[in-house]
């Protein structure tokens, strides 16, 4: 049986651990700066189909775990840094999400990347290896990414709209 005295220390106990979390949030690794790489897309647009840039470049602005990135000087995402729970300042993976994904195909161009970030902390050497998915005018993109960080030059990517 549910008493008011288990209901009142249940309640106690996740305002504890709440308060306890605000105290010490995890500050994900840093990501800001500019990158330079490649990537590469496996495409079908009715016929196979390959996609290559070999001087793919990103500039990435993060504030806390948010991240704004512009990738090759006009496709603008929005994402989020998770950060591996044994080494946050140094590892972990990012979602990002291309401006104007929506949940229309091919209304727009659309891409969601999934990837490993390392990092060393201390200097501007980082690594970004990721995946994705693209749509864009009834074609659609397997994607791998290999990126490097070569600054952290002030960066300001502007959010998505």
């Amino acid at each position: 049986m549910i008493t008011r005295s288990s209901v009142l220390l249940a309640a106690v106990s996740c305002g504890m651990l709440l308060s306890a979390a605000v105290i010490h949030p995890v500050h994900a690794f840093d990501m800001s700066g500019n990158w330079k790489g490649k990537w590469s897309c496996k495409g079908f647009d009715g016929e196979k189909y390959p996609d290559v840039e070999k001087n793919s470049t990103m500039v990435i602005t993060q504030i806390g775990n948010t991240i704004r990135a512009d990738i090759d000087g006009g496709f603008y995402c929005n994402g989020m840094a998770i950060p591996d729970s044994a080494k946050p300042d140094e590892k972990g993976e990012v979602l990002l999400i291309s401006c104007g994904t929506d949940n229309v195909p091919m209304n727009t161009p659309e891409e969601i990347i999934r990837a490993s970030v390392k990092t060393k902390p201390g200097t501007f050497k980082a690594s970004f290896k990721g995946l994705s998915i693209y749509d864009d005018d009834n074609e659609v993109e397997t994607c791998k990414y290999s990126h490097k960080r070569v600054n952290q030059d002030p960066t300001n990517v502007p959010p998505c709209p």
